[in-house]
């Protein structure tokens, strides 16, 4: 796994933690954004690792 891809990793299962501090304290549209926000990194990230397969 290259370090860019480490990168986008953590920053998605960051957006995760986020989601759910958000939904914990009632802050829904943020919880949903951040969530919506982080799928949509790890589908690219996975999508364009497998691009060449």
């Amino acid at each position: 796994m290259k370090k860019s891809d480490l990168y986008m990793v953590i920053i998605a299962i960051i957006l995760m933690f986020i989601s759910l501090t958000s939904w914990v304290l009632n802050q829904s549209n943020l919880a949903i954004l951040s969530a919506n926000f982080g799928v949509v990194l790890l589908v690219v990230m996975m999508l364009w690792q497998h691009r060449e397969s």
